[in-house]
């Protein structure tokens, strides 16, 4: 087309409105032209993103346009420009269109990759379980993530959402169409009865994976074949007998450990493998020599008992810590022990499962006479070192946590040689009133 002839055909089109589709726009010369109803797009480098969730890509950037196509989350789009109102402008096999950025991220260098959760699962700010819960997600979800954090945690993206998982309760997805697995069934917590193998498969005859000890917390994801769980370890997936396992009904793992006034009973556990920040060696004297963690309670508790033992003294009552502080893996073994020696329908009578001793918790203590004599036995009850506890702990921030007569509250015997620290305000108003750190806080 010539010259004389292209300002024709523009001088034509300027008259008579005509609408047309612009193809090959570079022959005709019209680079410059924007026509009404074509939304301004600001130009940028090519750039690749991904979706966070199901996605559907327009003809224009608003719902109110069609719908060229929908993509899976997880998708790879290339964002060629950025239109108003926070809609991209992309390009996807060979198709352009606009997205919403609210539902797109800016792809990592690293390889995107789908994970599919083994269990019910929180998604959190940071990678550790102290990090506040941004949204919990249930077995069978799919996740993004473009990198691996440290620690075994996996930075994810779901719903336009950024946050973490533990690698132990996700595994990659495999496109596979295997059908999943029936759910587990409804319970908070599942724990082992007896030392317990993990296998590869629902069957005696599977190679043993582990093998834990009686009272592990158990994530059960399936039931398999034959009686059999299906339960993840390790992040890895292995099968235990259902024989030798606990459902415990409506236990909850608590949010606040770290609180002084934290509840931890047989319905409300710490979170596994919990540690106190703030542990430190008493200075009260113990019925043994050796430096180890029973010696140990958090910081301000440590100060308290101190306190507690000078003025006791002072009044003509000696007394000496028995144990205070134990671990999670201390816990472990020695519940382990009390099932192997009497089975665990007695021993959870006795000894707290894992998780739910208040030993853990670095705020519980064991004391007894001064002559080391009754340590944790009933002869203690009634002597006068009982009697100055029963009647002055709560001067200093300590209750007697298994009072007598409230076996059905507390889950436990009357043992007046466990104290537990709560601070001075809340262990004088349980004193007085009568009743246990679960009435006064109204939860079992």
């Amino acid at each position: 087309m010539t010259e004389v002839n292209k300002q024709r055909f523009y001088k034509k089109l300027a008259v008579t409105g005509l609408a047309f589709t612009l193809v090959g726009a570079g022959t005709l010369g019209l680079h410059s032209l924007n026509f009404t109803g074509e939304p301004t797009v600001a130009s940028a480098a090519a750039e690749t993103y991904t979706t966070t969730a199901n996605l559907n890509i327009r003809s224009g950037p608003s719902t109110s346009n069609a719908i060229i196509a929908t993509v899976k989350q997880g998708t790879q789009l290339t964002v060629v420009g950025q239109a108003a109102s926070g809609w991209l402008k992309v390009s996807y096999q060979g198709k352009t269109g606009y997205v919403s950025s609210e539902y797109v991220k800016k792809s990592a260098s690293s390889t995107t990759k789908t994970y599919v959760t083994t269990a019910n699962l929180n998604i959190r700010s940071g990678p550790s379980t102290s990090s506040a819960i941004v949204v919990t997600v249930k077995q069978g979800t799919q996740l993004t993530s473009t990198e691996q954090a440290a620690n075994g945690w996996l930075k994810v993206s779901y719903q336009g959402k950024t946050g973490y998982v533990s690698t132990q309760y996700v595994k990659e997805s495999t496109g596979s169409s295997e059908p999943a697995p029936a759910p587990a069934p409804a319970a908070s917590v599942y724990v082992a009865t007896a030392n317990l193998n993990v296998r590869t498969t629902a069957s005696t005859s599977g190679a043993v994976m582990a093998t834990l000890k009686a009272g592990t917390q158990l994530d059960v994801t399936a039931k398999a074949a034959n009686g059999w769980l299906k339960i993840t370890y390790q992040g890895k997936a292995g099968y235990v007998s259902g024989q030798y396992v606990r459902a415990l009904a409506g236990m909850k793992v608590v949010s606040n450990p770290e609180s002084i006034q934290v509840v931890v009973n047989k319905q409300n556990k710490l979170p596994e493998n919990y540690v106190p920040k703030d542990l430190v060696y008493t200075t009260i004297p113990f019925t043994f020599k050796e430096q180890t963690e029973k010696k140990k309670m958090r910081s301000e508790a440590a100060a308290a008992i101190a306190q507690l033992f000078a003025d006791a003294k002072k009044q003509g009552v000696t007394l000496l810590g028995v144990s205070a502080y134990r671990s999670h893996a201390t816990q472990s073994a020695l519940f382990s022990s009390y099932v192997q020696r009497d089975g665990y329908d007695k021993a959870v009578t006795y000894s707290a499962l894992p998780g739910t001793s208040e030993h853990e918790t670095g705020l519980g203590i064991d004391v007894t006479k001064g002559d080391g004599t009754c340590a944790a036995q009933d002869c203690f009850g009634g002597t006068k070192e009982a009697t100055w506890l029963d009647a002055h702990a709560a001067e200093y921030g300590f209750i007697i946590r298994y009072p007598k007569g409230k076996e059905a509250v507390t889950g436990y015997k009357y043992e007046p040689w466990h104290l537990r620290y709560v601070g001075k305000p809340v262990a004088q108003a349980i004193k007085s009133k009568g009743i246990t750190l679960e009435e006064y806080y109204g939860i079992k």
